[in-house]
């Protein structure tokens, strides 16, 4: 089953997609304004899905900005220098295609532990965000 053929009938998740540029403590605020996200979705200026912030990444940085930070040496460097979504944002993100099958995506979510996945058109702009459960239940029927 293709995309294109459940985007009308599935659930679609309310999303967040901001600019790179947008500092950490302005991303920060805009995430507890709004409690359902679970992470934020990087576009360019062209609305085009550039990336994705997670919410677990954003405030691991963000408390350790604040407070005492407890780090892994790997980490240091982002800690010290990132100041904005596109200094800590994931450039490799899974998302999906109307033509995209489900059982495809469904597979590659599973592979790289994603809970929920973009879908996008054939300009890289979002046009959903779908719930790993929603695909499931659709492939159990």
């Amino acid at each position: 089953m293709k995309f294109a053929e459940i985007l009308d009938t599935i659930f679609k998740l309310p999303y967040l997609a901001i600019s790179g540029e947008c500092k950490l403590d302005e991303a920060s605020a805009l995430v507890t304004q709004n409690p359902q996200i679970r992470g934020i979705y990087v576009k360019d200026e062209a609305e085009r899905l550039q990336g994705y912030l997670s919410l677990g990444v954003l405030i691991r940085h963000v408390i350790a900005s604040r407070h005492r930070p407890q780090f892994h040496v790997r980490s240091l460097l982002s800690m010290l220098t990132a100041k904005t979504v596109a200094d800590l944002m994931e450039r490799d993100i899974v998302c999906a295609h109307p033509y995209d099958t489900v059982e495809n995506i469904l597979d590659r979510m599973v592979h790289r532990n994603i809970k929920q996945v973009p879908v996008v058109d054939e300009k890289q702009r979002i046009i959903a965000v779908m719930n790993i459960l929603d695909l499931w239940n659709i492939i159990e029927k």
